[in-house]
């Protein structure tokens, strides 16, 4: 069998509290190559201690935090927590996979002021906030990959906020590199297309305006994503930073 190139490390995932979704499909592939894996839910308790359930099975450690990613103290409390439940003093990897989708119907005038502010707080913030109370514990060769979507490149008038805030999440990700990369920390993003998640299932139209733009006719799969997150976690892609990487069927523009 060969070597598990993630063995010992420690990641945090969040937004990985359900089963079917992209961060627990990201969380299970780190926890196939041998990391330990912290994974994040706001309120899915006994959804979460599945996918829990399901990475100890694999032979490495898992423990689940609840938070509210719209919180100040959110980064804090995913850190304290890996940090304890493993055992470490190290943060290795972290997958910003936490997200809120709400659907503009109206557009632009049915968008309310304390809606954009949730969005940007739990798209954004906490991304960064997590990157900010990890960073006295990412050494040289720390991943951190950020979830957004192909949203924030071919816009949606129903998801006004979400595709603003995974813009902004891009460009927060570029500015970070810089700062990162002469520590050895890689950080990059995986742009997601149409993909059949319990989050797209419930009819968040992910996949609005695509149509004849996707070259592959299918809506993509939760494990599709986590492979792309795995190869960013990996040794292979040390010299790969700053990237928006697109997962998404073949997307081109209108």
């Amino acid at each position: 069998m060969a070597q598990q190139y993630l063995k010992g490390k420690t990641a945090i995932v969040t937004g990985a509290g359900k089963i079917n979704g992209i961060g627990a499909a990201s969380a299970i592939a780190l926890a196939e190559q041998g990391a330990n894996v912290l994974i994040h839910y706001n309120s899915s308790a006994a959804a979460a201690e599945e996918v829990v359930a399901k990475i100890k099975s694999l032979g490495v450690q898992a423990a689940a935090v609840q938070a509210n990613a719209a919180a100040e103290e959110f980064g804090r409390v995913l850190v304290d927590g890996a940090l304890k439940a493993f055992k470490t003093d190290s943060i290795d990897i972290i997958v910003n996979n936490a997200a809120i989708a709400p659907i503009q119907s109206g557009g632009i005038a049915s968008a309310a002021f304390e809606e954009w502010d949730e969005v940007f707080q739990v798209n954004v913030r906490g991304p960064f906030v997590l990157i900010q109370a990890a960073l006295p514990y990412l050494r040289a060769g720390a991943r951190i990959i950020n979830i957004s979507s192909i949203i924030a490149r071919l816009g949606s008038k129903m998801l006004i906020t979400y595709g603003a805030s995974k813009g902004a999440l891009n460009s927060l990700t570029v500015a970070l590199s810089d700062e990162l990369g002469p520590r050895g920390i890689t950080i990059n993003v995986v742009a997601p297309g149409p993909i059949k998640t319990d989050m797209s299932m419930q009819g968040t139209p992910i996949g609005t305006r695509l149509g004849n733009n996707q070259h592959i006719k299918r809506e993509g799969t939760p494990r599709e994503t986590a492979d792309t997150v795995l190869f960013l976690a990996s040794p292979a892609s040390s010299y790969i930073t700053g990237q928006v990487i697109g997962v998404d069927g073949g997307i081109s523009f209108p």
